[in-house]
């Protein structure tokens, strides 16, 4: 990426992390504290993460934490509309104005599940959405059922998409939206015999499901084995999510607040691990599970999947 399009880039990220700032500030004044620092958190951390990213040069985070301040003003700004227009300010606790959004989303029908179905397909194509925001609003809504089917079609729809770009729009693109380093990786790590291992980097969540999704279209992998695998993985974890983020197994009352304390703060410490040593748990897997079929078949340095074979190296020596 040229440097004129990285400084456009950051000039519209700083823009929209201010529109959350204002909206906010002006629109959001009748929510309690909680709702206004995790907002106000976004903008700040949208914009430190993309300057950050901006000056040590790391597109492909670059980019990505653009995409989720875009999305995030969207939301942000829908939210205020609708907090305006249906003058949830009025109500006194933020509860009750969460039972009133719920009412007026629910009061589209038909087209406000259509629109959570649209953004499950394109969070798998171009939103790198956290699978929270995504799922978690539909089970508050519709009830966890409804939003694991939903989410659930919206995601297998996504993931097909993705897998032809990768198939019809070749390399070229998948590199533009997931970063040559990224895109180069995981073919490497999937286009020989890398079908059990695909199924694992979908139910593990240290890996990019959605960017495999694109990377196996440009590998050798059979189109069937591909949807087989996402209809049969990715529903459960969504409503693993659905279940979970709706109150129905953790009440968000009592004894649950305890436990939620805790799976957060599980999760912050694993995410952090998950940030540290990815790249060393994502190299034990691929020697694990390809060491013995690579060194059978193709004779590829089972330490370092993308290096030439072994006997390539005789021959040159002979």
């Amino acid at each position: 990426m040229k440097l004129k399009s990285r400084i456009a880039i950051l000039t519209l990220n700083t823009l929209f992390c201010a529109a959350i700032v204002l909206l906010t500030l002006f629109c959001m004044r009748g929510w309690g504290t909680l709702v206004k620092v995790l907002l106000y958190g976004t903008a700040a951390l949208g914009f430190i993460i993309c300057a950050v990213t901006f000056f040590l040069n790391k597109q492909t985070v670059f980019k990505s934490a653009f995409v989720l301040v875009c999305c995030a003003a969207v939301v942000v700004a829908s939210f205020a509309a609708i907090s305006e227009l249906g003058h949830l300010n009025d109500y006194p606790t933020d509860a009750e104005k969460t039972e009133r959004l719920v009412e007026i989303i629910k009061g589209f029908g038909g087209w406000g599940m259509f629109v959570y179905f649209l953004i499950q397909v394109l969070q798998v194509v171009v939103l790198p959405l956290p699978a929270a925001v995504c799922y978690i609003p539909g089970s508050l809504i519709w009830g966890p059922l409804y939003a694991t089917l939903i989410a659930s079609a919206g995601v297998i729809v996504g993931s097909v998409i993705a897998y032809f770009i990768g198939r019809f729009f070749g390399k070229r693109a998948v590199i533009w939206i997931a970063g040559k380093e990224t895109t180069e990786k995981y073919s490497a790590y999937l286009s020989k015999r890398g079908k059990v291992l695909f199924v694992l980097m979908q139910i593990l969540p240290f890996f990019p499901d959605d960017i495999l999704c694109m990377v196996v279209g440009l590998t050798g992998m059979n189109f069937w084995f591909f949807v087989s695998s996402i209809v049969i993985v990715r529903p459960f974890i969504i409503a693993a999510y659905c279940y979970l983020g709706s109150g129905t197994v953790i009440p968000f009352s009592g004894w649950g607040i305890a436990v939620w304390i805790a799976v957060f703060a599980v999760c912050i410490v694993l995410a952090a691990l998950s940030f540290k040593y990815q790249e060393k748990f994502e190299n034990w897997l691929v020697n694990k599970f390809m060491r013995k079929k690579r060194g059978e078949h193709s004779g590829v340095n089972a330490e370092n999947p993308t290096a030439a074979p072994d006997n390539e190296e005789t021959d040159e020596n002979n």
